[in-house]
């Protein structure tokens, strides 16, 4: 949800990175520029999750400050490829190159414009088919497992605990260790955290910021019951 407030209380409250969400969420620029600042302020690092393959919203995204940007919705081995390129300059991407932004320090600074990292989830079944050659692709730096969407395209949307699912899952965390690749995931207690720990999984998100409120608003209410 964009708020500078909810950011920097989550930073505050010791996460390492947050997502800010561009493809469910309400941001637009402004609101994402200022809860890219609330990240910065607490050293919590701001990755943004893109509504797709812009180059445009990549672009402004990065300028913004965003030190990553999560891809969704990517299917076959052209669409990650697209995804590498767009967080890159000339030669070796798409990028539009302007050092007078936020990313930059307003003036190509020697210390800014650090290279974002290319987070692609993998949540379609064309993708798990496709992840071999994906792997393969130079400029991935983390393959984020998409188990909702996943679910969905097995038939039972939002039941990420079904065996199929989980078995989905592991044999994507398999892979991406077998490869070198970077995998992460959503885990909701730490039976999870620690059951993917053990596979290999290095990047855990652990909530959602709506869905911690309503369940702590639930609660309060339920005990005044």
């Amino acid at each position: 949800m964009p708020s500078p407030a909810m950011t920097e209380i989550i930073a505050q409250s010791g996460f390492h990175f947050q997502i800010l969400d561009c493809e469910h969420g309400a941001y637009d620029f402004q609101s994402l520029e200022n809860d890219i600042r609330a990240c910065n302020l607490h050293q919590c690092v701001p990755y943004v999750r893109v509504s797709g393959l812009n180059q445009v919203e990549v672009q402004r995204c990065l300028d913004l400050g965003a030190q990553g940007i999560v891809f969704p919705q990517l299917q076959d081995i052209d669409d990650f490829k697209k995804a590498t390129q767009l967080v890159k300059y000339h030669p070796d991407g798409l990028r539009g190159f302007n050092p007078f932004v936020r990313s930059w320090g307003y003036g190509f600074k020697p210390t800014a414009g650090k290279a974002p990292l290319c987070i692609t989830i993998v949540e379609s079944l064309k993708a798990v088919e496709n992840l071999d050659h994906i792997l393969a692709l130079p400029g991935i730096d983390m393959i984020y497992i998409g188990s909702y969407d996943l679910s969905a395209q097995l038939g039972c949307p939002g039941k990420i605990s079904e065996p199929m699912v989980l078995n989905l899952v592991e044999s994507i965390i398999q892979k991406c260790v077998k490869a070198s690749v970077p995998v992460g995931l959503m885990v909701a207690n730490p039976e999870q955290y620690n059951a993917y720990k053990s596979l290999g999984v290095s990047v855990f998100l652990h909530t959602v910021d709506s869905d911690q409120l309503k369940k702590a608003f639930t609660n309060t209410i339920n005990e005044l019951k």
